[in-house]
């Protein structure tokens, strides 16, 4: 989508980038003191941090197996704690994944240490890859366009002086956003992004990786005229982590982390929920395709590609790959309690999960009063006791977590079993569901 005012120039191979113009070029716009306004609103915002869409349509017949969104952050639940359905809506505060979006990245120096690299060129670390991936992942149905400021701006102090680092207190990265927002607020017009990348100079000492973050404020910042709830601040090496600001779009969209974070100090592995499995559990799992689930959340799949199991009974289904840009039912969802499912898809090697380890039927639990990063997904082991690709894989013992034809997976309680029947000529994976109670049955309780 071309903005007025902007001019467009698309990169080789996709994912525009476009250069942001500055405040002095749009005509009859107030400054003054209005920068300083935005600095001491972000002072006395609470700041909350994430390491790092809204609910999707669906008609009646999916409404079954819809969970509540609660006051989790970053619910998977996909209905607001009324009940009240919102068709393709997003949480308040939260911009749509949906059409043409626009993000803007402004590039932050510091004055003791002068840059090496062009904006342009720490720019291309992260576009077109991080608009290929999601376009691909929507199947056309979201577009991130980037917009750039083309100069590096000045930060009042050094990067050292901001103690920037994965658990930052809250003081040390209040005063860097409010300088960041301070600096970049008379040289950018900041109307019209719902995606806004605060980007550090890599090279600068004391910029640490580990801190790439997105800020969630209590209340929005308005930046000439546009409220934002949230900032992506990007202090990523050159070249950066594979799709690290992939998954940090994602939070922008109501997405949650997946991983397990450790105790500090603890050797543990932090990809023991999903593994490679969707790209909010790991920026460099093999098959970082988003879940079904959260297609769904997204409003990317129509209601009648999303199959919900209500039994008692046996039923049958085919299964389109997770990854397939065309139409065919994407999820199966089987009610397990009041705030939880036990969601059913397919999976296969192409797009974005080119590298997968495994093909198959994946099934995953998802849990909507779980905050993010304590586990509001858990992938299922198909095969417990085995792993693969130990060489490449983020967490070996779930790379093959996938089912086969003629393989079977039994809910703990025994109400419900699913099994792959085989593969269709088309791709599609055959799946029968068994349930011996319907999932009003077991709602007061979780499995």
């Amino acid at each position: 989508m071309r903005r007025s005012g902007i001019p467009a120039g698309d990169t080789p191979g996709g994912g525009v980038v476009r250069s942001a113009r500055a405040a002095a070029d749009a005509p009859g716009r107030p400054r003054g003191a209005r920068a300083l306004a935005a600095g001491s609103c972000v002072l006395g915002a609470l700041v909350a941090w994430t390491l790092g869409t809204g609910p999707a349509a669906h008609a009646a017949p999916v409404a079954a197996c819809l969970l509540p969104r609660t006051a989790a952050h970053h619910s998977e639940g996909l209905v607001d704690p009324g009940g009240v359905e919102q068709a393709g809506s997003a949480p308040a505060g939260y911009p749509r994944a949906q059409g043409d979006v626009d993000a803007l990245m402004v590039f932050l120096s510091f004055p003791d240490s002068p840059p090496a690299l062009t904006p342009r060129e720490v720019a291309a670390d992260h576009y077109p890859a991080t608009a290929r991936f999601w376009d691909a992942a929507s199947a056309g149905h979201f577009r991130l366009h980037l917009h750039t400021v083309d100069r590096w701006l000045t930060m009042p102090r050094s990067a050292t002086a901001y103690r920037i680092n994965r658990d930052w207190r809250a003081a040390d990265r209040t005063a860097y956003l409010r300088d960041a927002l301070t600096t970049a607020d008379p040289a950018v017009d900041f109307r019209g992004y719902d995606v806004v990348y605060l980007v550090a100079d890599p090279d600068a000492p004391g910029v640490d990786s580990d801190a790439t973050k997105v800020v969630n404020l209590a209340r929005p910042v308005t930046l000439d005229g546009n409220p934002l709830s949230r900032l992506v601040t990007v202090f990523e090496r050159h070249p950066p982590d594979r799709n690290v600001l992939a998954h940090e779009t994602g939070h922008v969209f109501d997405l949650p982390d997946l991983y397990d974070r450790p105790p500090p100090g603890s050797a543990a592995d932090w990809d023991t929920r999903v593994g490679d499995w969707d790209l909010m559990g790991s920026q460099f799992g093999l098959a970082p395709e988003p879940f079904a689930w959260h297609k769904w959340k997204l409003g990317w799949l129509r209601p009648e590609q999303v199959g919900c199991v209500t039994g008692p009974g046996t039923s049958y289904y085919d299964l389109a790959p997770d990854e397939s840009t065309g139409g065919g039912t994407k999820l199966l969802v089987l009610r397990t309690g009041p705030d939880s499912v036990l969601a059913v898809e397919a999976r296969t090697r192409t797009g974005n999960d080119a590298e997968a380890c495994r093909t198959g039927v994946l099934l995953y639990r998802v849990r909507s009063d779980r905050e993010s990063g304590d586990g509001p997904v858990t992938v299922v082991d198909g095969h417990p006791g085995s792993s693969a690709c130990a060489a490449t894989s983020v967490y070996p013992p779930l790379a093959d977590a996938p089912l086969g034809p003629g393989e079977s997976y039994t809910l703990p309680d025994g109400t419900a079993r699913v099994t792959v029947t085989g593969r269709e000529p088309d791709g599609d994976w055959a799946v029968k569901v068994t349930q011996r109670t319907t999932g009003a049955a077991d709602a007061g309780r979780d499995v």
